[in-house]
């Protein structure tokens, strides 16, 4: 279509064309951003626009409308997540979300037929505002999400999303749109009529045009929720329809442990909403995201993702600038962890060479990765088309031909400082003098390891955590002979593949192994003293760590475990040194997961239980520790190691640990990080409590000087002043 008439105003994130076939195109496009957010000025320009489109369709001139974007691979992200940061009252909340409402009941109530066209990531508000349009088409660019994902911050929809998918999809998909957060594909999405059609991306000008042609034509009847026969059974009728609710209710429960308010605010109100007149529906939904949005969980949980954001503009752009290219990858070392980064690698389109020297470790690690893309494959994540040509990628090599076309090495191999070092000499005889060497230890030196080479200054830590394809954060480690563009392609890859990185300093365990190690020490003590495995976990899991510290053990692995407590324990002395549990336990032929016997018992890779056979290991002992003396001690030699690491500058800010520590161990994310979480708890409390179990338990408690200059000024991590 080409533009006749532009509307009037400089506001250039939102403009309205129409051509000369009286079709408009409001077009999203916010300067300086690549992708497009509903703040608050944009919804009052949508407004604004609405009142010229009533009166230009009153005067004949315009007979349809398509929302569109001019972002590649973005329609609309969602709301801007800052301005939702900053409500602070049950009334401000309430009035955003009504006036949120209100335009877009206004825009559904045009009278011409509107359009939403997705091409590319449709969130949160971009769907809303999508189901507020008679119809919406999406693109089969793999970049088309579409997807409602505010219980991820502790939120529900609060435009009109709960009251308008159920009547689009039927609610039990409703309910695992909105309650999972997970977007879904245009192929999905078109199986469930969430979309009238589904474009290709190659056609998608000409298929738009058609679409609205059709619609013109009146020959594209009005979806309704495509139900299967089971479906109609219990969406048509008031008791099937309870029996959804009531079972989404206890699988919300069993997911969140009642943690999380917002998927049981969610249900409530697609409950109370549906079949309920629009004018009684809408306020329900405003009032229930008011009460969720101030309340303490939306606000840690978007205080998270704000860092998360943050954290993605840790590098200034000028040191960005050095970034290289990453065209190729070459992954050294293909065991559990190079069989899943080097799947990471492929399933983001980068050409990737799995090398290891060992045939049968080459085929198990290929094997591994196969079988994470058709783990994606069931979750919907990518086709069988898709997951095959990306695992087409991966060149398996016992050689190291054509390294010279890769830009970027990273060495996974066994946790041994000379066998890494000899790995990084032979990749510096063979790749391109410009390519950057990565290892991804967990706790060995950078610098050492960097030291013999000719040139240091292009190696750099990326330690990726396990399971690699769930784990959200990558350390980014700089060494003390990294140079500024080794490092800013380190955490541009990390960024590419999805991940969230976080610069650390080259310190022993970096930050959350450091962090993680006096925990799982401390469980350790505590069974020697008699404590029980139950006991220990069940203490922490009540806290909200997705597991205890015992089986967390159990899944990294004894060996590799007592290998970093070792390596902590020579760099920082009896405060980190971890006691004898583990040499036992492997002694006693036990290594955790791996080989179906650790703290826990498994088979076919699944716990079936603790070892009640522990006993003879670890003797229980009456009347031990309470639970609440259980977390204290795990949790606050966690804080106080913390501190020691932001007084050596291992990170720069209390904020960093924070997000580390929920993206790299899952620290509940509720409670806003780690040393957030130790702000509620009061610092003072902590030190006292520390100096406490110092004296009777041992100088690893001793309090860290930066913790105790904090809470003798009453000053906390967020606000050290």
């Amino acid at each position: 279509m080409t533009a006749n008439s532009t509307s009037a105003g400089d506001d250039r994130t939102l403009r309205l064309e129409i051509g000369s076939d009286r079709v408009g195109r409001v077009v999203f496009d916010r300067p300086d951003s690549p992708v497009n957010l509903l703040s608050a000025a944009v919804l009052h320009r949508i407004d604004s626009l609405i009142a010229e489109l009533e009166s230009r369709i009153a005067n004949g001139q315009l007979v349809a409308l398509t929302l569109e974007s001019a972002k590649q691979g973005s329609f609309i992200a969602g709301a801007d997540v800052g301005e939702i940061g900053e409500v602070r009252s049950l009334e401000q909340a309430r009035a955003a979300s009504t006036e949120g409402q209100r335009i877009f009941r206004r825009l559904e109530r045009l009278r011409v037929p509107t359009i939403s066209c997705i091409d590319g990531t449709c969130l949160g508000g971009g769907t809303e505002i999508s189901l507020h349009c008679d119809y919406r088409v999406a693109s089969d660019n793999s970049a088309t999400r579409i997807g409602l994902p505010e219980v991820r911050l502790g939120i529900i929809p609060g435009f009109g999303g709960c009251v308008k998918l159920p009547k689009v999809v039927g609610v039990q998909r409703a309910l695992d749109i909105i309650l999972s957060g997970k977007p879904v594909s245009a192929a999905r999405a078109g199986q469930i009529g969430l979309v009238d059609r589904v474009i290709p991306h190659h056609a998608w000008e000409r298929g738009t045009r058609e679409f609205v042609s059709d619609v013109l034509a009146d020959r594209v009847p009005k979806a309704t929720p495509r139900l299967s026969f089971q479906g109609k059974l219990l969406e048509l009728n008031p008791i099937g329809r309870k029996v959804l609710f009531s079972l989404a209710r206890k699988r919300a429960l069993s997911e969140t442990n009642g943690r999380y308010p917002a998927p049981l605010k969610a249900i409530d109100v697609l409950e109370q909403t549906y079949g309920v007149r629009p004018d009684e529906a809408y306020p329900i939904e405003s009032d229930a995201l008011a009460e969720l949005l101030v309340g303490d969980v939306a606000q840690a949980l978007i205080r998270v993702f704000a860092l998360s954001q943050d954290a993605k503009r840790a590098l200034p752009a000028s040191a960005m600038a050095a970034a290289r290219d990453i065209r190729r990858v070459a992954v050294v070392g293909a065991g559990v962890m190079g069989g899943a980064i080097a799947e990471l690698v492929a399933a983001n389109d980068i050409g990737t060479v799995l090398k290891d020297i060992d045939q049968g470790a080459l085929d198990a690690g290929l094997r591994h990765a196969a079988d994470l893309l058709r783990k994606a494959t069931r979750a919907r994540v990518f086709s069988e088309e898709e997951a095959g040509l990306k695992l087409a990628r991966i060149d398996g090599r016992l050689d190291y031909e054509g390294f010279e076309e890769v830009d970027l090495a990273i060495e996974a191999v066994v946790e041994r400082m000379m066998v890494k070092q000899q790995v990084f000499r032979d990749l510096e005889g063979v790749l391109d003098p410009e390519a950057v060497l990565a290892t991804n230890t967990s706790s060995l030196s950078v610098t050492t390891m960097a030291s013999g080479l000719d040139r240091p200054e292009r190696v750099v830590g990326l330690h990726f955590f396990n399971p690699v394809h769930k784990m959200p954060l990558v350390e980014v480690i700089r060494g003390e002979l990294t140079g500024d563009a080794a490092l800013a392609t380190a955490f541009r890859f990390a960024l590419g593949l999805g991940k969230t990185p976080v610069v650390v300093a080259d310190r022993p365990g970096f930050l959350v192994n450091r962090l993680l190690g006096p925990y799982l020490n401390e469980a350790g003590h505590l069974l020697d003293e008699g404590v029980s495995v139950e006991a220990i976990d069940e203490a922490l899991l009540e806290f909200g760590m997705p597991m205890g510290p015992c089986r967390l053990l159990d899944e990294i692995g004894f060996e590799v475990a007592l290998h970093a407590g070792r390596e902590m324990g020579a760099a920082f002395g009896a405060r980190l040194s971890p006691p004898d549990v583990l040499d036992r336990m492997i002694e006693d032929g036990r290594l955790g997961r791996k080989n179906g016997r650790g703290f826990y018992l498994y088979e076919n890779g699944k716990s079936t239980g603790i070892d009640l056979t522990l006993d003879s290991l670890f003797p229980p002992a009456a009347g031990g520790p309470s639970g609440d003396e259980i977390r204290s001690r795990c949790l606050w030699l966690m804080v106080n190691e913390a501190a020691w690491a932001l007084e050596e500058a291992v990170v720069d800010t209390a904020d960093q640990v924070d997000l580390a520590m929920i993206m790299g161990t899952g620290f509940p994310p509720f409670r806003g990080g780690l040393l957030r979480w130790a702000d509620s708890e009061g610092l003072g409390q902590i030190v006292d409590g520390l100096a406490r179990y110092e004296d009777t338990l041992g100088t690893r408690f001793a309090p860290a000087p930066l913790l105790k200059g904090l809470a003798g000024r009453d000053g906390t991590f967020s606000n050290p002043t």
